[in-house]
């Protein structure tokens, strides 16, 4: 009975692992390994639910008469688990994780994306492993009922744990990652961060010192209070050589507009001569502005572009998602503005509940808060999608915003949305003709590409067209970038080359850029924070650990980060960019300037280079996840008194 209940409940996991887990793998002994390794893993967590069952049962004899129904409907659970997984690795490459449960209350925003990977496809595999367990729980329960502990299939149970956490272990992390039973690679998780806790508490590394010997702001004039808060600092101004200026004189408040373009990677950026290039509107501008060339998302996702930008400090390094972090607390460049007398607002065509966005603009010093629900008020004829109305929306919902506050100085946060998977157009735009060897996803990505360029013109124009474009400031930057088959990948979340994470940045404000600029300079997220005090001369408490970019500075090193899949840590210095793959250990070092496409991994031939940048990663990542872990990021007194659960986020 023992056999036929565990091939039963592993059946769906051997029909996955043989179809979908090993397919298309490179034949070399692991994966064989790999294959022995999976069926027991498969057969182990089969084995846990017998275990459990016989466990409570012994534990809590007058559970046997209904416990039938609740070891039936977990089972399946799992089993519908599994065979989302499945069809995730199957259409992305990437497992499920923990944290990506965080998105379960936004489950319809995705439904377009999930249209476009034909979900449909998932459905009947999933009802035939949902009716599994009960016919499995049902034709062996006579057995199961009277289920005690013995010798003979506890013997069986731990030969399996040890042969999954063997293979788990010595396997190549990358082939384990792809072919792990999803439920075991959760539990190995639970097991590697319980082991990261106790390390943590034997850290003694003091973190002020990490911060000081990574992360020299140099220029700027500033004092620490808090030794136990080693990022909270009051900034009172900035000095040095300027690379580039703009006119702000005396007391004047430009309106002040930080306009994120979703998936904007400066692959596609004509003005930086790409191959494929979509953006003249963005072009044009970059000749009267200043733009930077070289420029860096810290990681990938909207919502961690959301921390690195607004607040100078990189998101959690450790993959938790925002929708877990809405009362973090933060304190930046909303916070900076509102003390600078600027009314602040959050405008967002895309649903506004999504990862909390509404929670946490609202914690974090936003006076106003609109996202696609409220502007549907104002377009109530134009066609949304799952993941929002199209960007044109936003750009003249926006403006019209503008201009009913008259000359109340205003600062905005403007998120577009069209250029998301699944990429679809509005109806009524027409884009240019590409060549028909470009792939079918890769057109549609130009295609909304190039409209959401079309729509940075159009807020340029009406703010034109209103006579506010004089008297407005313009940061416009990519929040990410997205591969688009490069290193044969697909999806953000993987890997940290190139078109993953450099984005564009073009600071633009008519009659005030005294000389436009091309700044080569590496630079990031991270130094917006510093860069907006020194343009409009603001002072006051931040926790930036960037460089103002109107200052001439040393060479120093850029950070970004990639926590999902293989947890991934790079670092940019000059002309090299080092990656680090946690997960196995491999070290990459390329040299952008003979080698700007990734492909020729130096780190072999300059051991020593790739050692210093690993130990500077390492210190990255070991100072951000304990900041986060230890929540030693603002002290508690500076927090606003209403905001009372953000105290709830600071305790331990």
């Amino acid at each position: 009975m023992i056999w036929t209940f565990l091939f039963l409940i592993a059946l769906p996991s051997f029909c996955v692992r043989f179809s979908i887990l090993h397919r298309n793998l490179p034949v070399r002994p692991s994966l064989f390994a790999s294959y022995f390794v999976g069926v027991c893993q498969d057969l182990f967590v089969a084995f846990q639910q017998l275990f459990l069952l016989a466990l409570v049962q012994t534990a809590i004899p007058a559970s046997r008469d209904y416990i039938f129904w609740v070891v039936v409907v977990a089972s399946s659970l799992m089993q519908f688990y599994l065979i989302f997984d499945a069809f995730l690795h199957r259409k992305t490459a990437m497992r499920m994780e923990i944290s990506f449960l965080s998105f379960f209350n936004d489950a319809r925003c995705f439904w377009d994306s999930a249209k476009e990977k034909k979900i449909w496809r998932f459905l009947p595999g999933a009802l035939v492993f949902l009716s599994l367990p009960l016919y499995t729980y049902w034709y062996c329960w006579q057995e199961l009922g009277v289920l005690q502990f013995h010798k003979e299939w506890l013997s069986l149970g731990g030969i399996l744990a040890m042969v999954a956490v063997l293979g788990s272990v010595f396997l190549p992390k990358k082939l384990s990652y792809a072919t792990d039973h999803i439920i075991f690679q959760h539990e190995m998780w639970f097991v590697r961060k319980l082991l990261r806790f106790i390390k943590r508490k034997h850290d003694r590394t003091d973190l002020g010192y990490l911060v000081r010997a990574r992360f020299h702001r140099e220029n700027e004039k500033m004092h620490t209070p808090s030794s136990e808060y080693p990022l909270y600092k009051y900034t009172q101004g900035f000095s040095g050589e300027k690379v580039f200026d703009v006119r702000v004189e005396g007391k004047q408040r430009p309106h002040v507009i930080f306009l994120f373009l979703e998936s904007f990677r400066s692959h596609n950026v004509g003005y930086f001569g790409a191959e494929r290039g979509v953006t003249p509107h963005f072009d044009r501008l970059a000749k009267e502005g200043v733009v930077f060339t070289d420029f860096y998302a810290n990681s990938v996702r909207t919502s961690r572009s959301v921390v690195s930008s607004l607040f100078g400090i990189p998101s959690d390094v450790d993959g938790s998602e925002a929708a877990a972090q809405a009362k973090a607390p933060f304190i930046g460049i909303p916070q900076l503005m509102q003390e600078a007398g600027y009314q602040t607002s959050y405008l967002h065509n895309g649903p506004i509940e999504f990862e909390k966005q509404d929670v946490f603009f609202d914690l974090h010093g936003y006076d106003v808060i609109h996202g696609r629900d409220t502007m549907m008020k104002a377009f109530p004829k134009v066609r949304n999608s799952s993941w929002g109305l199209p960007d044109e929306c936003l750009m003249r919902y926006a403006a019209d915003f503008l201009e009913e506050k008259g000359h109340s100085p205003q600062f905005l946060t403007l998120f577009s949305i069209t250029n998301h998977h699944p990429w679809n157009l509005p109806s009524h735009y027409q884009p240019p003709a590409f060549p028909p060897e470009i792939s079918r996803i890769y057109r549609k990505y130009l295609n909304t590409f190039h409209y959401t360029d079309a729509c940075l013109g159009l807020l340029f124009e009406l703010l034109e067209e209103k006579g506010m474009l004089e008297n407005t400031l313009l940061f416009v930057l990519g929040d990410h970038g997205y591969p688009m088959g490069e290193h044969n990948n697909f999806v953000e979340q993987r890997y940290l080359y190139e078109e993953n994470i450099r984005v564009p940045l073009l600071i633009y404000g008519k009659g005030r850029i005294l000389e436009p600029k091309r700044v080569t300079t590496p630079c990031s997220q991270l130094d917006l924070v510093p860069t907006i005090m020194d343009i409009l001369g603001l002072h006051g408490f931040n926790l930036s650990i960037g460089n103002s970019l109107m200052r001439k500075g040393a060479e120093r090193p850029i950070f970004f980060h990639n926590p999902y899949v293989f947890k991934n840590f790079g670092c940019r210095v000059g002309k090299h960019k080092f990656i680090y793959t946690r997960i196995s250990q491999e070290l990459e070092l390329y040299d952008l300037e003979k080698d700007p496409g990734e492909k020729n991994n130096i780190a072999p031939e300059n051991p020593e280079l790739a050692r210093n940048f690993l130990q500077s990663v390492k210190d990255y990542e070991r100072l951000f996840h304990r900041l986060y872990a230890e929540k030693r990021i603002v002290p508690e007194e500076h927090l606003p008194i209403s905001s009372g659960s953000y105290s709830e986020a600071l305790l331990p």
